[in-house]
């Protein structure tokens, strides 16, 4: 395995997850759909840390730090509308975070299917989705974490459920993001 490259289906990482497909890419890293080995192939998400910069080696660390810090933050999470943390290991260099793998389409992807029909969701259909996702932010900041990303785009329908689920906690984006500013804006 050489780090950096995305890995490919057939992968095996840890001697446990065989990597199935890419989900994502981001700034900060790459997401894979993954077979759990261990658990009967069970699916779970593998979020890689691989930042699209790392040539400055003090900032490559505090995005590592930050990462470790977002897999720190998730591991203490139980609700049923957040994904469960599984594990954080690391293999070859590479970083990973394990999640439960969430069955279903983000409602950014819902918006997009329902307007090739030339149709939108309806207001209350919006407003109980809004008074589901409350349940979930209000847990969230009785624990003192701010998702900081809520967006269509990181709130899942999962299939066969009703509530939606956040995911993509963006803690490394976010807080990395304003590190990078400071440090290049400093006089």
């Amino acid at each position: 395995m050489t780090s950096g490259l995305e890995l490919t289906p057939g992968t095996q990482i840890n001697g446990r997850y065989r990597i199935q497909r890419v989900l994502g890419r981001g700034g900060f890293g790459r997401t894979y759909l993954a077979a759990d080995d261990l658990r009967f192939g069970d699916a779970c998400v593998l979020k890689e840390f691989a930042p699209s910069n790392q040539s400055d080696p003090i900032v490559a660390q505090k995005l590592r730090e930050l990462f470790q810090r977002e897999a720190s933050v998730l591991h203490k999470l139980n609700h049923p509308q957040i994904p469960q943390f599984f594990a954080v290991l690391e293999e070859d260099g590479r970083l990973f975070i394990v999640q439960e793998y969430i069955n279903g389409k983000t409602y950014w992807r819902a918006l997009q299917e329902r307007q090739q029909y030339r149709k939108t969701f309806t207001e209350t259909e919006i407003v109980q989705w809004l008074k589901d996702l409350l349940k979930v932010l209000d847990y969230l900041h009785s624990q003192n974490i701010v998702h900081r990303d809520i967006a269509p785009d990181n709130i899942m329908l999962p299939r066969g459920k009703k509530l939606p689920v956040l995911i993509d906690f963006g803690v490394v984006k976010q807080v990395a993001t304003h590190f990078l500013w400071h440090e290049c804006h400093q006089p």
